[in-house]
């Protein structure tokens, strides 16, 4: 793993961390199907099959993020490119 400080002028900032926020989202659909590694931000585990289908240490709030997740990477329209 490489780890990479970025400067940037501040008013790049907003477009910088929204190409994050979309490299974040689509890396969450392809876990949610499946398609890649996850870890879990809360407990930090990784599931190398992909996202599971309820929380490894049963926390209720956790499944639901987790199922949430699931059904939008499932959505008509987020298919895989």
């Amino acid at each position: 793993m490489i780890l990479t400080t970025t400067i940037l002028p501040e008013k790049e900032l907003p477009e910088f961390l929204e190409g994050m926020s979309s490299s974040t989202r689509a890396w969450t659909q392809d876990a949610a199907r499946g398609q890649c590694a996850w870890i879990c931000a809360d407990c930090c585990m990784t599931f190398s099959s992909g996202m599971p289908d309820e929380c490894a240490h049963k926390d209720q709030r956790c499944t639901q993020i987790i199922q949430r997740d699931k059904r939008e990477a499932m959505r008509v329209g987020n298919e895989p490119s």
